[in-house]
């Protein structure tokens, strides 16, 4: 059973040939495999310039692709208008009163390393030993802007 994520793929080499899109000398074309594996990247522009030039070109040529990063354009501006409500004017003053208290706050933030071993005294007796060093201090005081 075929992927249903494949396009149709044509047997016919002269046709295959003849539909190839064309790319500038020295870059490969761009599959169906490594377009849908790039295509997130490729809508937040973060290709380099070359997959990005070989992506667009892809998806500007193969049916299949274009539609597949329709949809997702398609949902991530559904998600962006859904996304787009701002918080209750109590909760903001609420949240934006706790920041200004903790940015007030000075943190002590102390690493310690403790160890225990067990020895046997010269009189026999057996003796657990802690030992407790302090590794790191720091006081850290978060200031309002």
């Amino acid at each position: 059973m075929r992927d249903r994520m494949e396009p149709q793929v044509n047997t016919d080499k002269s046709t295959a040939s003849a539909k190839a899109p064309k790319t500038a000398v020295g870059s490969q074309d761009c599959s169906c495999a490594e377009a849908r594996a790039h295509l997130e990247a490729f809508l937040d522009r973060e290709c380099t310039a070359d997959l990005t030039e070989r992506l667009a070109q892809h998806v500007a040529t193969c049916l299949h692709c274009s539609r597949i990063a329709d949809a997702e354009t398609h949902l991530r501006e559904i998600l962006r208008s859904r996304c787009a409500e701002q918080a209750p004017p109590e909760l903001r003053a609420r949240v934006l009163g706790r920041l200004s208290t903790l940015r007030a706050t000075a943190v002590s933030v102390t690493t310690t390393s403790t160890t225990t071993r067990t020895q046997a005294s010269a009189s026999g007796r057996v003796v657990r030993i802690v030992e407790s060093r302090v590794e790191s201090s720091r006081t850290i005081r978060m200031e309002g802007d």
